[in-house]
């Protein structure tokens, strides 16, 4: 399936929409979908396309934690997602690129599903600056409005948890709603990079001795972090050996940093500031417990990621939470400051079997939100939102045409099409008249005949002679229109039934060169040509012993030294050296190679050979020159550059004098 992922904010920022969205990316390419991102950059005037991420213009809002604002209007833009020819447009945006996306869909007839990430309701601070019941009544009413507008050509939308769903609900939203989680990818956050530990705790001077908390998100009032700071000043009073870290920025950093000095409290808290996506997990790793205060999480990510890790969870009862931080099992629910504070105090003592206990069932629930899953899930709800939009396809005729294929005639509600399939995809799918198909499994179909008609053309240049899987990879990519997950499955088709077989093919070539007297840099040149790694050609051509090497060398120079008839000796022994160069040998070895030669030109030899090049080059000079001395001196000198010896030079020059 070929999938856009629209969303305003991707790497590098580091949110929970990034974090779902680079999830689900890495997911669904893994499962051999193709998946292109469509976002923005703070840029107004460049568009970028490179690796599948087209980045729109954009304006940077620094006042709204530099969340960059795009037109909805990319005509441009539009040509290259035509081009993409997307099966589903899946929009992570309500605004901005999110317009984009919905316009697109629309222009371009593209199913559209829709992920509800934020709770915009809980934001509307940012707009009441007075804080007025009546402004903030209002703005929650022009947000249900506002997102049953957003959602209202959506076939479906995604809930990342029921407590959004059930707020989708109350906003009268019609549309079918699936709850899916985010899922993580788990074998991120369960590495352990010790180096980058050591490094943290050098520096924010964590010890053995200290029980470290963390906070990982954006520093704003919605996530209420000031509860967690007056949490945390509270538990100092009774364990004073506590240390908090803040990780992440936002508007509120200020604000916070002002609050932990008035409580006396600035040697406990360190405000990290904003990291890298891939130095967050270290900061789970070295703290003992991860806690939160917010109550405006349509998931929780940050709660998982901190499971995945392995430790304790802080957080306050909320109903995304609910299954998943588990009082006492997968970390401690609080209410109250004081609430904490006893839990807390507790988990500090709790013995090593305890901490393990906890530590397992933290791990064990995170495992339940791989990515994989997510995935799987997601791709569900693609295919429902795909035949919500086309409708169902009937089998309304099958024709057997004369050159083995068959015509396939479907029916939906709103078209007719017709689709040429061979033999093979006929029986693999056992297709019968009357038969309902979804888009999705005409497209499969269509995929399939693809890839069969690849697989019978690569067979035939097979015929011809071998390919390497990177050969036959790079022939099928300028043959057909296939994805790289196609062309996979063909190769895969290939090797399985023995018409490829790179560890022979690479055996066959290097004995094949070694028979023709190469040397090793040709070999290494042609094999990686052919996709074959270079270390392990040198790796694989090191095993032949030196004495081996050394004697194919000889025999090529040898060889190509006998078929020389002229020139002096040290021009025969040049154009050997450069021979053995253009055949791959390498320097340092030709030395040694030119040192086996069997010489058997002998000074008469090259004294003939001498009388014959002085003889052409006084004739060529003597049209161009009146002196006699002027062509005695050029002929000399080109004799001397042609490497023969000064003496022997000097002699036959008098002869040839002399006789003339």
């Amino acid at each position: 399936m070929r999938i856009g992922l629209f969303t305003d904010t991707y790497t590098p920022d580091i949110n929970g929409v990034v974090t779902s969205v680079v999830t689900l990316q890495n997911a669904l390419e893994a499962l051999g979908h193709e998946v292109y991102i469509v976002t923005n950059q703070p840029s107004l005037l460049n568009t970028s396309y490179e690796n599948n991420v087209l980045r729109l213009p954009g304006v940077e809002l620094k006042f709204l934690y530099g969340y960059i604002m795009s037109s909805p209007i990319h005509i441009q833009a539009l040509r290259v997602i035509k081009e993409m020819e997307l099966d589903v447009i899946h929009v992570h945006s309500e605004f901005g690129i999110g317009m984009f996306a919905r316009s697109a869909a629309k222009q371009l007839h593209i199913p559209l599903v829709s992920t509800y990430h934020t709770t915009y309701e809980d934001y509307t601070h940012y707009v009441n600056l007075l804080g007025l019941k009546s402004v903030d009544s209002l703005s929650k009413i022009a947000v249900a409005k506002i997102s049953r507008v957003f959602t209202k050509q959506s076939q479906i939308v995604i809930a990342p948890s029921e407590k959004t769903k059930k707020m989708l609900l109350g906003y009268e939203i019609k549309k079918e709603i699936s709850v899916i989680p985010t899922g993580l990818d788990l074998q991120r956050f369960q590495k352990r990079d010790g180096e980058a530990l050591d490094r943290i705790r050098n520096k924010h001077n964590i010890i053995d001795s200290v029980t470290t908390f963390v906070y990982i998100g954006r520093l704003a009032k919605e996530k209420s972090i000031d509860v967690v700071i007056n949490s945390i000043a509270s538990l100092i009073k009774q364990e004073p050996n506590v240390k908090l870290l803040i990780v992440g920025g936002g508007p509120s950093d200020d604000e916070l940093k002002a609050q932990a000095k008035r409580l006396g409290i600035e040697e406990n808290v360190d405000f990290v500031g904003p990291v890298a996506s891939d130095e967050v997990v270290n900061y789970y790793h070295v703290s003992d417990a991860f806690i939160s205060a917010s109550l405006t999480e349509t998931q929780g990510l940050t709660y998982i990621e901190a499971l995945a890790c392995g430790i304790c969870v802080f957080a306050r009862p909320d109903r995304p939470l609910d299954g998943i931080i588990v009082d006492q099992e997968t970390g401690y629910l609080f209410e109250s400051e004081e609430e904490f504070t006893t839990k807390a105090v507790k988990f500090i003592r709790e013995s090593n079997e305890e901490r393990q206990l906890m530590h397992s069932n933290a791990l064990a629930k995170a495992s339940t939100f791989g990515s994989e899953k997510f995935a799987l899930d997601v791709l569900e709800v693609y295919t429902k939102a795909i035949d919500i939009y086309f409708g169902r396809y009937s089998v309304v005729a099958i024709d057997e045409l004369e050159n083995g294929q068959w015509k396939l005639v479907v029916n939906s509600k709103e078209s007719q099409e017709t689709f040429m399939l061979d033999d093979f995809i006929m029986e693999r799918r056992e297709i019968k008249v009357g038969d309902e198909m979804s888009r999705v499994e005409l497209s499969e179909m269509e995929d399939d005949q693809q890839v069969y008609e690849a697989y019978q053309l690569a067979l035939k240049r097979i015929g011809l002679r071998d390919y390497t899987s990177f050969e036959m990879s790079d022939y099928l990519r300028a043959k057909f229109d296939l994805s790289e997950n196609q062309i996979n499955v063909v190769i895969d088709l290939l090797k399985k039934r023995r018409f490829i077989n790179d560890e022979r093919y690479f055996r066959d070539k290097v004995d094949y060169h070694r028979e023709q007297l190469r040397g090793n840099q040709r070999i290494i040149d042609d094999l990686t040509k052919r996709g074959f790694d270079r270390i392990e050609i040198e790796e694989a051509l090191s095993k032949e012993p030196y004495e081996d090497y050394l004697e194919r060398g000889s025999l090529r120079a040898q060889n190509y030294y006998n078929t020389i008839r002229d020139g002096s000796r040290q021009q025969r022994y040049d154009r050997v050296s450069q021979h053995l160069i253009r055949q791959g040998y390498e320097y340092s070895i030709v030395r040694e190679i030119l040192d086996t030669i069997k010489d058997d030109y002998d000074l008469e030899s090259e004294k003939s050979s001498l009388e014959e090049v002085i003889r052409k080059a006084w004739m060529r000079y003597s049209r161009r020159s009146e002196s006699k001395r002027e062509v005695k001196n050029k002929v000399v000198r080109y004799v001397l550059g042609k490497g023969y010896d000064y003496d022997l030079v000097k002699e036959v020059i008098e002869e040839y004098e002399h006789e003339d």
